[in-house]
């Protein structure tokens, strides 16, 4: 313990800052190599150099001291051989520009395109509202498995409690998608495992080029309504995007006028201030998301990418309680939420 202390100490005192020196410790017999994000006595976060966060007690490492060159992540070589080291001979590493993908042999080769697609339609998407994206400092790494009992076994062993008939998810933790492969498995129904992609390949994307953190609070609206907002055909594939319509996410636009928009009494902040509304009615929730996140990209990208931006600049491991929530909001977006939703209503209302 003294001797972590120690390093984490001549980390500070450096002119460099602390995230800039690559770390190393073995903790319960693993030695983990990374950039010390954050500790205190009994807890620290360590991001290695393939990208996972490891969340360790300093109290019971071993053979910790900081190395004298900079944090570097794995390069996709070494990345591609560490994954081909993990998962074996079995299954195949696919690389394209941005991803690394992880899945068996033959159709599936296509996997890594799918992907590739993805984030250079993301890309584009924001780059032409103005948004200033960070390159990702890591391989974007996907695993497609065989089957979806193989997907829930390795979710389990992970510690991971998945919900009936989950078909894929983004795990922060490891910064990885993990999903299995529907098409090969059972209906060649291509467009159900497209919409998974798309969804959580665009939770990867906003984690990993800086318009979310992963090492601070979210709002789950602010999370779910992106990866909804790029559901719609128009966003995901922005070749098709001609008009704002053909961005619209009707199957999302349908639930808001079933769900949402008959409310009397509507009040943004509830949505805002917690990520409750989500486990009181799930289609609600993902509604009122959409169309928030939607009409912010749409109409004021501006203050939408500031506030993307000082959430994802949020001090790491901290709550965000709901009085402070409602506070940024209306810093970014104005003072009188009574008016922001007649004006969100009343844009939504134009949608055809």
């Amino acid at each position: 313990m003294k001797q972590l202390l120690l390093c984490l100490l001549l980390v500070v005192a450096s002119p460099v800052a602390a995230k800039d020196f690559m770390f190393e410790a073995t903790f319960a017999g693993n030695v983990i190599e990374g950039s010390p994000l954050f500790w205190n006595e009994s807890q620290m976060l360590l991001l290695a150099r393939d990208g996972v966060l490891h969340t360790v007690d300093p109290r019971k490492a071993t053979d910790a001291h900081r190395s004298e060159v900079p944090f570097t992540s794995l390069g996709t070589s070494e990345m591609r051989a560490a994954l081909q080291r993990e998962f074996g001979p079995s299954m195949t590493v696919t690389s394209t520009g941005h991803y690394l993908v992880v899945h068996y042999p033959g159709e599936s080769d296509a996997w890594g395109q799918r992907f590739e697609e993805l984030y250079r339609s993301f890309q584009n998407y924001f780059r032409v509202r103005g948004f200033q994206l960070n390159r990702p400092k890591f391989p974007l790494v996907a695993v497609i498995y065989a089957s979806q009992q193989d997907y829930y076994e390795a979710s389990r062993v992970a510690g991971q409690d998945l919900g009936p008939g989950a078909l894929g998810h983004y795990d922060p933790r490891t910064n990885r998608v993990l999903m299995f492969d529907r098409v090969a498995q059972s209906d060649n129904d291509w467009a159900i495992t497209a919409n998974t992609i798309v969804h959580e390949a665009t939770h990867q994307t906003a984690f990993n080029v800086g318009l979310h953190s992963r090492t601070s609070v979210t709002p789950k609206w602010v999370i779910e309504g992106l990866a909804t907002m790029f559901e719609a055909r128009g966003v995901h594939h922005s070749r098709a995007a001609d008009t704002r319509m053909d961005r619209v996410n009707y199957s999302r636009l349908g639930d808001y006028r079933s769900y949402v928009r008959p409310v009397q009494k509507r009040d943004i902040a509830q949505l805002v201030a917690s990520d409750t509304p989500f486990q009181a009615n799930t289609l609600k929730a993902y509604a009122d998301a959409w169309a928030l996140t939607f009409y912010l990209s749409e109409t004021r990208p501006r203050e939408y990418e500031r506030y993307l931006q000082m959430l994802a600049d949020r001090p790491a491991l901290t709550l965000y309680p709901a009085a402070e929530r409602v506070r940024d909001f209306r810093e970014a977006f104005g003072d009188d939420l009574s008016i922001f939703e007649s004006n969100l209503a009343s844009w939504m209302d134009e949608l055809r």
